[in-house]
């Protein structure tokens, strides 16, 4: 009589840039609570910050290390994930959460200095790590417990594109231009990476508010709202009508948690068959035509 699954669902070494706190800490702890034996968060945050992160995922009985590294530098992420290697032996699955929301605007006031400093974090770093978390994955074994019959997974990548990967707003060119290039990046990679036993996709998550978008939703979320001044406008402010405009199209409010369990799951080898894809993690905000 065949046997029942069982066991961890993701035992392996996570490796997540923006690990150390908000959507990349949540993947971090969800990886912790599917049994992963290691989870290594790569960020640049202060050393507070860090700690938090790593008891988050301690709490749950797993070993974590943090390293500080900037996805911006080429030397930061290689020597990274050289530190995990060195650490753990391997990396089986990759997450590339490490973001910045970039400048609001109009296209004609936005500075090319401003537009790089998106583009370096956004695109050229989820580049840089799935350029080297690739070079890792694929030198070493396949991932173990696969089951007969199924295909060897050497590694996971997953990148974090965004719903502005398939849409756009007034006052995002920037932001909007970053994650269509992590959508473009994680399609070439998947290609290249599925004959090594490479898997990489991205997921587009919804509206949650990380402490990175609270100053931006307090504010005037940079002009986009452009049908005047009404008096929910002028008592809640600009940026708290968009958002609950937002969370109101996307059907509700919606916790870290979702993201990284999403991310954990297509992490493991038993989604074989999915390969540069861009999974919405939305609550049905992009397929929602009618603001329904």
């Amino acid at each position: 009589m065949p046997s029942k699954r069982s066991g961890p669902l993701a035992p392996g070494v996570a490796f997540i840039t923006g690990g150390a706190r908000g959507l990349g800490n949540a993947i971090a702890v969800s990886f912790a609570k599917e049994g992963a034996r290691g989870v290594v968060i790569v960020d640049i945050q202060d050393e507070e910050t860090f700690e938090l992160g790593k008891k988050n995922v301690q709490d749950f009985g797993c070993e974590c290390i943090a390293i500080r590294a900037d996805v911006t530098k080429e030397d930061d992420i290689s020597n990274a994930v050289q530190q995990a290697v060195e650490h753990f032996g391997r990396i089986d699955y990759a997450a590339n959460f490490a973001g910045v929301v970039g400048p609001s605007g109009p296209i004609s006031e936005v500075s090319l200095t401003d537009w790089q400093k998106c583009q370096d974090v956004n695109s050229s770093g989820v580049f840089l790590a799935t350029k080297h978390e690739m070079r890792q994955m694929m030198t070493q074994s396949g991932i173990g417990g696969v089951e007969d019959g199924r295909v060897a997974q050497r590694g996971s990548i997953v990148n974090c594109a965004s719903v502005n990967s398939q849409m756009a707003m007034t006052g995002t060119t920037a932001y909007t231009a970053s994650k269509h290039a992590c959508l473009g990046i994680t399609k070439a990679a998947a290609l290249e990476g599925r004959k090594f036993g490479v898997r990489v996709n991205c997921v587009s998550p919804g509206f949650l508010l990380t402490r990175m978008l609270e100053p931006i939703v307090k504010g005037d979320m940079g002009g986009a709202i452009t049908g005047g001044v009404n008096e929910e406008v002028k008592k809640k402010g600009a940026g708290e009508v968009l958002w609950e405009g937002f969370e109101k199209r996307q059907g509700r409010k919606a916790v870290f948690e979702e993201v990284g369990d999403v991310v954990v799951l297509l992490s493991t080898p038993r989604m074989s068959l999915v390969v540069g894809a861009n999974l919405c993690v939305d609550g049905g905000f992009v397929i929602n035509e009618g603001n329904d």
